[in-house]
């Protein structure tokens, strides 16, 4: 009989094969997609159900599949517990800068300014680095083969958003898309060193 852990991994591999198949259909079908959600309330049931599952997953597998990696220093645990801090603390000042509603791809003003002008999508890098965090601090084989597939999830969202981008504010967001790295930056990576 499977542990509870493999059922919650299960569940988790699937939630994240689903919506990666989903971002990768979005980015090559726009007619088809399944991000962003904008108005759909299919979208929202689909993103929001197996987003669900992927971010129950952490909890649960760092609970019940912790230290069966082979991280057991104690730095590993304090610098992935920092580095989970800082992606998510970053991924969240995204989130309220843009806004929920805009955050789900409902239409809105085209962000260019703030945290923006660093990286056009903040959201998936803070959320990969609050990820790599995690793996580090919980020390869990479980949660690597979740993690690494969430980070591919989190990769995808920009591709799958860019027609819809595109199409929703034409010309200015080509010129942003010009100025402004898909994920990260040297003129982030200088704000965040201070210089």
């Amino acid at each position: 009989m499977s542990s509870f852990s493999d059922r919650a991994l299960l569940a988790t591999v699937v939630a994240d094969v689903t919506l990666i198949l989903g971002y990768i259909i979005s980015a090559v079908h726009p007619d088809r997609r399944v991000w962003p959600i904008g108005d759909s309330s299919w979208r929202w049931w689909f993103n929001w159900s197996a987003l669900s599952v992927v971010f129950a997953g952490f909890p649960v597998l760092a609970a019940f599949d912790r230290g069966s990696l082979i991280f057991t220093e104690r730095w590993s645990k304090l610098a992935g517990s920092g580095i989970a801090a800082l992606g998510m603390g970053f991924a969240l000042s995204a989130l309220f800068e843009l806004g929920w509603m805009e955050s789900s791809g409902r239409e809105g003003e085209l962000r260019t300014d703030g945290i923006y002008q660093y990286t056009r999508n903040p959201q998936s890098v803070g959320f990969i680095t609050f990820i790599v965090g995690v793996l580090l601090a919980t020390n869990s084989q479980k949660l690597v083969v979740h993690g690494v597939l969430t980070i591919v999830v989190y990769a995808l969202f920009p591709f799958a958003e860019e027609p819809w981008l595109r199409e929703q504010y034409g010309q200015e967001y080509e010129e942003y898309r010009e100025r402004t790295p898909r994920f990260i930056g040297w003129g982030l990576l200088k704000k965040l060193v201070g210089k």
